[in-house]
This record gives structure tokens, C-alpha cells and sequence, in this order.
């Protein structure tokens, strides 16, 4: 046998056996809310189940250790200490954080800032009063934030504070923290063929999903913040991290106008609502920090940074649908699938149905949110759509019996995770467009609305909402009960709808 052929056999082996690992191995999910302020979602592709716990007590565990560092809205955490001090020797964590913030400021000439806490706290005093700031006021602070010195000493760690810097790094310190529990997962899963973790929407991976195909990332919609709803583009992804930063999740209104949360450093007011930008990067601490940034940017000026920097590409969406990428998008980008067409026998052209519901933190220790299935049957009881299921996968037979019993199967899915701008915790929105799970347009009819959710330790509930689908708009309230808060439904055509 020549040198030659006896490698390529090693490598087909190789190759074979790692892939006979991938098919063996499990995807094990784990999903929590109220985890730096929006949901959580950790999918660990192993086969031993005591690994993947172990990895998820791992990741939160480190989670929690960051967050006693960098959480603003804790009055003891490290950073708010540092915020009421002219000068502090500071943690290896929050110096990084601080050194990353200034690093990133300077590559996007200012639109990135971690310094302007002050312009934030005066707007969430104009949100309270429900009056807007004086803007001549807000550019001249702008402007001495931008021009303050600030001093982090690299041998003592000890940063100094000038008064006119009130520190807010939530737009670095949410990917700071996923890429250090990334870290964590990958040294506890170091047999795992696969990882992914999700936080509110900033997504980091590693191998592949269960099969061993790269992981596939969809990207939400802009102005369409939901659950379900279909991803504007597909991404495949083995490894690296992507992030999506819009103007909706977290917007704001003043005298019935709507602001967005992101602002602009220059002037001190909220940027335009124009498009949302979503970044792929080596980490979460890049993609999500340039993911803010893109927003605030033209999309030309976004586009044209991505392209001088090493390791990232971007896709801009436009709110009327124009679409531009870096040069280098395409090679992540994948297709989806097309949809059947329908006829007017079927759900009617325009109308779509919008679910809002809540899941209430209860205040019990060592609290853990609920499995939840939203599942929508027909008059026969039959299957038609799975909306959202969430959990770790093999306990669905043992906390949400009447999803498992009835319709439990291996849940296809046209993406691993969405990519969107963070939201609130426990609150979800899930859109349906009147296609089941296979892409078949559905008849007209009346179809039964199936929400689940079951609590460790906890209550079991089970919510069956009748629903009548025709040319005529349905709006449905419901109490919250049990492990399940208020839920609004309204099935209706888009300028028909709701505020």
C-alpha cells in the first residue's frame, strides 16, 4: 500500500468515525428567562446527558459571577460602585470590558461609546415625566462625554472617572459575558460535537447541530419582533457568533411618538428608526458591539467598515426592504425554502395571527421558567403547527404530557436559533401566517390555539383557546392562570391591528 492511499484510508476513517459520533450524540436544550434581562437558550449536541447538565450549571454558574460585575441595574454590582467613584482599582472582567468599550470607540469614530450613562439617565427621566429632553442641552453633554479623559491604567488596573463619564456597557458586556460562558461550556463539553448559546437573541457556536450539519442561524425581520415568525435569511455557521441590533424590541414612546432606545453619541437623541444590522464575528463581544454600532451608522458607512475588518461581515435590512451586505455575507448565507401558493378558499390574503403572552417569574427559590409547547390543532384534533417549544427536550414526556402524548415527534425546524434584537423577559410574540408545519396553506375553519406549560416543582397548565379562521378579524383576552400570565391573541389583517 503507497504512503498516499494509506493516508487518504486514515483520513476517510477518521472522518467516518466523527461522524458516527455526531449521529450518536443528543442535542440536550436548555432554555431559562429573566438571564441579563431577556431569555437564555444553551443547546449542548453530546451523548452523555450528565455532561450537558453539567455544562449548563457551568455556564450559568459563570453567568452569574459576570453579572455580579457588570450588571447597571444592580446598585452593588462592581460597575455601579465605579460609577459613583472619581478613581478604583477594578476586576481583570470589568477592566477587559472598559479597554474593549474605548478600543471600539475609537475604530467607529464615536458612534460606539460605553461612556454615555448620563444621556441614558436623562432620558429615562423624560420617559417618566413624558416629556422630551431640551436638545441644545444634550449636545453639549454629547459633547463633553466624547471629550472627557479617561484614564485605565494597564498595570494596576485602576480606572479614573472624569464626572462627565457615567460608564453603560450593556451593549459590550451582554457578548462579553456569552464568549466567557462559551468558554466555560467548551472546557466542561470538551466531548461535545456541538454547542450553542443564545441570549436574547446573541448567538455564539461551536461543530455542529445534532447530524452534523453547521448550525443554521435565521435573522429576524425588521419592525417584526416575535418567536415564530419566519427568518428573512438563513445563515450556517460551525463556528464564530452573530448578533442583531434594531430600533423595536426596546423602543420607547413620548406624547404617543416612538423613540429608539439607541442613541446617537453625537447629538445626545435617539438615532432614526432606518434598518437593523445583523454582524457575524470570531465573538459575541464583537458582533454585538458592532451590531449597535451598524445601527447607528448609514448603511454605506456600515458596510464599508465591515469590509476593513478582519473577521466580520454584516447584512443591513432596511424597514422598506432594501437589503446590503459586506462582500464576504454571501458565503454564510443560505437559502429557504419557498412556500405553496394559496387560493382564496384558504387563510385569507393580509390577515395573520398575533399572539402575545407572558411567562411571571414566581417568586420561589431556585425558580426555573416552565416548559412551554404552543401548538395549534384542527376540529379533528389533528396536528397542523407547532409554534414554539421550549425546554430541555427529554423532559417534555415527563412535564408537558398532553403536547408528548398526542403529537410528541422530532420537531423540525427551519433554523437553530433567531438572531434578533434583545427583548423583554418572559414576554413572547408569536406570529402565524396560516402555513403548517410542512408549508401547506391551511382551509378555512375553526382550529383550537394549545398553550402548555409545565414548572418543575411546580403547577401544570394548560390553556385551549378556540379559534375561528375566515375573512372576519377575532381579538381574545385571557387571564393569567397558573404558570401562565395574560395572553392577548388577535387575528387580523396588519392595518387592522392593535397598537
Amino acid at each position: 500500500m503507497s504512503k498516499c492511499t494509506f493516508g487518504l484510508l486514515r483520513v476517510v476513517v477518521i472522518v467516518s468515525l466523527i461522524a458516527a459520533h455526531v449521529l450518536e450524540a443528543e442535542e440536550h436544550r436548555f432554555h431559562r428567562d429573566h438571564i441579563l434581562g431577556t431569555s437564555y437558550d444553551l443547546t449542548v449536541v453530546v451523548d452523555d446527558p450528565d455532561i450537558a447538565q453539567a455544562t449548563e450549571a457551568a455556564v450559568i454558574q459563570e453567568i452569574e459571577r459576570l453579572t455580579a460585575i457588570l450588571n447597571l441595574y444592580d446598585s452593588e454590582s462592581e460597575i455601579s460602585r465605579l460609577n459613583r467613584a472619581d478613581a478604583m482599582i477594578v476586576s481583570e472582567d470589568l477592566f477587559a470590558v472598559l479597554k474593549i468599550s474605548e478600543h471600539w470607540r475609537k475604530v467607529t469614530r464615536n458612534v460606539f461609546s460605553a461612556r454615555i450613562g448620563g444621556l441614558l439617565d436623562v432620558w429615562k427621566r423624560a420617559r417618566k415625566e413624558g416629556k422630551l429632553p431640551d436638545r441644545p442641552s444634550l449636545r453639549v453633554q454629547a459633547d463633553e462625554i466624547r471629550s472627557a479623559k479617561l484614564v485605565l491604567n494597564e498595570d494596576s488596573r485602576e480606572v479614573t472617572r472624569p464626572k462627565e463619564i457615567t460608564f453603560a456597557t450593556d451593549a459590550v458586556a451582554k457578548g462579553y459575558i456569552i464568549d466567557k460562558a462559551f468558554e466555560v461550556a467548551e472546557s466542561v463539553a470538551a466531548d461535545a460535537s456541538g454547542i450553542l448559546l443564545d441570549i436574547g437573541g446573541d448567538i455564539r457556536v461551536l461543530g455542529a447541530a445534532a447530524g452534523g450539519d453547521p448550525w443554521t442561524l435565521g435573522v429576524s425581520t425588521p419592525e417584526i419582533q416575535n418567536d415564530s415568525a419566519a427568518p428573512v435569511q438563513a445563515v450556517a455557521l460551525s463556528v464564530g457568533a452573530m448578533a442583531t441590533s434594531g430600533h423595536t424590541a426596546r423602543s420607547f414612546e413620548i406624547n404617543e411618538k416612538k423613540y429608539s432606545h439607541i442613541i446617537d453619541t453625537k447629538s445626545g437623541w435617539p438615532a432614526p428608526r432606518m434598518h437593523s444590522a445583523t454582524v457575524v464575528s470570531k465573538n459575541a463581544t464583537t458582533a454585538d458591539l458592532l451590531a449597535t454600532a451598524f445601527t447607528a451608522m448609514n448603511a454605506t458607512t456600515a458596510i464599508n467598515l465591515a469590509e476593513d475588518l478582519p473577521d466580520v461581515e454584516c447584512l443591513i435590512l432596511d424597514v422598506d426592504g432594501r437589503r446590503y451586505s459586506s462582500p464576504g455575507w454571501a458565503d454564510y448565507s443560505k437559502p429557504l425554502p419557498g412556500k405553496k401558493t394559496r387560493d382564496a378558499s384558504l387563510w385569507p390574503d393580509g390577515f395573520s395571527l398575533i399572539l402575545d403572552y407572558e411567562i411571571p417569574k414566581k417568586k420561589v427559590s431556585k425558580y426555573r421558567a416552565p416548559y412551554l409547547s404552543i401548538w395549534v390543532t384542527d376540529a379533528d384534533r389533528n396536528l397542523v403547527k407547532t409554534l414554539i417549544m421550549l425546554g430541555d427536550e427529554t423532559r417534555w414526556m415527563e412535564e408537558n404530557y398532553v403536547w408528548w402524548r398526542r403529537y410528541a415527534r422530532k420537531e423540525s425546524s427551519l433554523v437553530d436559533a433567531m438572531s434578533q434584537a434583545s427583548r423583554k423577559p418572559g414576554r413572547y410574540q408569536l406570529i402565524w401566517d396560516g402555513y403548517d408545519d410542512f408549508g401547506n396553506p391551511i382551509s378555512q375553519g375553526e382550529y383550537t390555539l394549545n398553550i402548555e406549560a409545565s414548572r418543575e416543582h411546580g403547577e401544570h397548565t394548560l390553556a385551549k383557546i378556540e379559534l375561528l379562521i375566515g375573512g372576519k378579524k377575532q381579538r381574545i383576552r385571557r387571564k393569567a392562570d397558573g404558570e401562565l400570565g395574560p395572553i392577548r391573541i388577535e387575528y387580523s389583517k396588519t392595518e387592522d391591528r392593535e397598537n
